[in-house]
């Protein structure tokens, strides 16, 4: 199906073009070639976890916090795959004349993405960050024996906290007009070490 449709978007493109403009009948079919290729590599792209079982483990509400959404996504492309949930929350009652308090938590899976591509993403992960202005500061840490990344804004009151758990999960909790404390609180309602021993599930035989 995906070689089907690949094949026919060269076709459409190649429709309006005149015979004068047609590229060279080799240079066709290398890239169709090329483009096949990409198109196996996708169809073999490493397994992730189902992002239900990553939503399932979205905290229901934090301390004075509800939560107002939540939703889950599995995503591929050029052979890589990424599996993802997302909890949005914010203050229940905030106090009169204030903004109200709001933190995005994400799970996600990038098993499929390898470590590569993982460690491009997240390079603090493979560095020793400790930084402090006058409005906020910077630093890698561990949470529960995870590495961790910690940025605050104290004017902005914004701030967030990256996890990245088992060398495939990130987990990042991201607030507006809250403390850090209140992240780091959000933080400790997911599970890391159930996270961490979660499995693909193998792939049913065709």
């Amino acid at each position: 199906m995906k070689r089907i449709l690949l094949v026919a978007c060269v076709t459409v493109g190649w429709a309006g073009w005149t015979a004068a403009q047609m590229p060279d009948p080799k240079a066709i079919e290398e890239m169709t070639k090329a483009m096949q290729a990409l198109s196996a590599v996708a169809s073999n792209a490493a397994p992730v976890v189902d992002f239900r079982e990553l939503k399932a483990m979205l905290p229901a509400d934090l301390a004075g916090m509800k939560r107002t959404a939540a939703r889950g996504e599995k995503n591929g492309a050029m052979g890589m795959t990424v599996s993802e949930a997302q909890g949005s929350y914010e203050t229940a009652t905030p106090p009169e004349g204030e903004d109200a308090g709001a933190i995005r938590i994400k799970l996600t899976d990038m098993g499929g993405v390898g470590a590569f591509g993982a460690l491009a993403q997240f390079g603090w992960a493979a560095a020793e960050i400790d930084r402090e202005t006058d409005t906020g500061y910077e630093k890698t840490t561990t949470c529960d024996g995870f590495k961790a990344h910690e940025q605050y804004d104290t004017e902005g009151k914004h701030g967030s906290i990256q996890v990245l758990v088992g060398n495939r999960f990130i987990v990042e909790v991201e607030g507006d007009n809250v403390e850090m404390t209140a992240l780091q609180a959000a933080l400790k309602k997911i599970e890391l070490k159930k996270l961490s021993e979660l499995k693909p599930k193998p792939k049913a035989a065709k």
